[in-house]
């Protein structure tokens, strides 16, 4: 993937902003009961993300071959899937509990390919 590292930054930033207006209209609205999901965004999108951006621009032969964007993608889907599940549960849903479960799944398979990733190249 062509600037993997400015891809993170970009979608970084996107899930930063999703996570500040979702705590803004929980605030606004008294409301907070999707705080787990509103966590969960800012951490995982807008944390994790940026780290993976800086990770990936100071090792940038991280990057080479299709792994690095795999793991960028699988990431993003686990992002999406496990937060629409969570919020889904905390809206009494819980028959979509095995879609948080995938999502989390999706979120662990990325970061074990993101340590992958690290432990190969952070030693250079």
């Amino acid at each position: 993937m062509k600037n993997l590292s400015g891809w993170c930054f970009r979608l970084a930033v996107l899930y930063a902003l999703f996570g500040m207006v979702m705590g803004e209209v929980m605030a606004v609205s008294g409301d907070h009961s999707q705080m787990p999901v509103h966590a969960h965004i800012n951490v995982l999108g807008w944390v994790s993300l940026a780290l993976f951006g800086v990770f990936y621009r100071l090792w940038p032969a991280a990057t080479v071959g299709m792994l690095p964007g795999i793991q960028f993608v699988v990431f993003n889907i686990g992002i999406v899937i496990q937060s629409i599940a969570v919020s889904l549960i905390l809206n009494g849903n819980e028959e979509v509990a095995p879609m948080a479960g995938a999502g989390s799944g999706l979120l662990i398979v990325s970061m074990a390919l993101f340590g992958y990733l690290v432990y190969r190249h952070a030693r250079e």
